[in-house]
């Protein structure tokens, strides 16, 4: 009986079935970049969307029919401004903003939730779809000399919603809740609800706001001085953003 057991034992053992495991684990260590060198770039990159997101709806309310490109709020109450009688047009450009933004959301959101190689969810990947998305605004922009007309104007608008969408959601998925780069209402109740509460200051949500607010300024000065030159800030801008971010993903991988 013992005889059957130890054999048993001895045929279910196999030499060096763990080394694949190991090994396994390995390569995926080697592949994830160190903690405190990936929150730094991704700290560098939440920062560069950030001011772009100023210079993209400052230039979207100048330039493309007074509406926001990722003020969810406001342009749902410019919908309902519409729908309301007072200025259709409004409304309906806010209305092509909003769905537009959810767009370009969900695609983000998709493309941060599917990593490749089975690694952490990492932000280059939204920021290619949202790049791609302003330099098509910026270059069409230059192609008309910045006077386009209305219907181009209302597609251009869509486009650059789309990609504060893939902004929001794919920064949302990559980097966490913790990091948004143009949702700042929840951002600032947050850091006041702490303030009061739990009398903790958190220094990082003054700085975020300065940053949108300077991306703003800095897209309004370039509408006054060089308009047709206007879009090309926040897609310079998220450019950065994404070479941090692949330049991170590219030391994640072996050599």
């Amino acid at each position: 009986m013992s005889r059957r057991v130890r054999r048993g034992g001895r045929r279910g053992f196999r030499p060096g079935h763990g080394r694949g495991e190991e090994r396994t684990t390995r390569d995926k260590r080697r592949r994830e970049p160190p903690t405190g060198s990936r929150q730094r770039a991704e700290a560098w990159a939440a920062r560069l969307l950030t001011f772009s997101a100023g210079a993209v709806n400052a230039w979207g309310f100048l330039s493309l029919g007074g509406v926001f490109t990722s003020v969810v709020t406001a342009n749902s109450a410019l919908v309902g401004v519409g729908l309301g009688g007072a200025d259709p047009t409004l409304g309906a450009l806010a209305a092509v903003a909003v769905l537009c933004y959810v767009l370009g959301a969900a695609g983000a959101a998709w493309a941060a939730g599917h990593p490749r190689l089975g690694g952490r969810p990492g932000p280059a990947g939204f920021l290619l779809f949202e790049l791609l998305l302003l330099w098509a605004v910026a270059g069409w922009w230059l192609a008309v000399d910045g006077h386009p007309p209305g219907p181009e104007r209302t597609a251009m608008l869509g486009a650059a919603a789309a990609a504060m969408g893939c902004q929001n959601a794919g920064v949302r998925v990559a980097m966490g809740a913790q990091a948004p780069t143009a949702y700042l209402t929840g951002l600032l109740t947050g850091a006041v609800t702490d303030a009061v509460t739990a009398r903790r200051v958190r220094w990082r949500v003054p700085v975020t706001m300065a940053l949108l607010v300077l991306g703003a300024s800095a897209a309004t000065l370039l509408d006054r001085l060089l308009p047709a030159a206007a879009p090309l800030l926040p897609a310079l801008l998220v450019t950065a953003a994404w070479a941090t971010a692949y330049a991170r993903a590219g030391a994640r991988r072996p050599s």
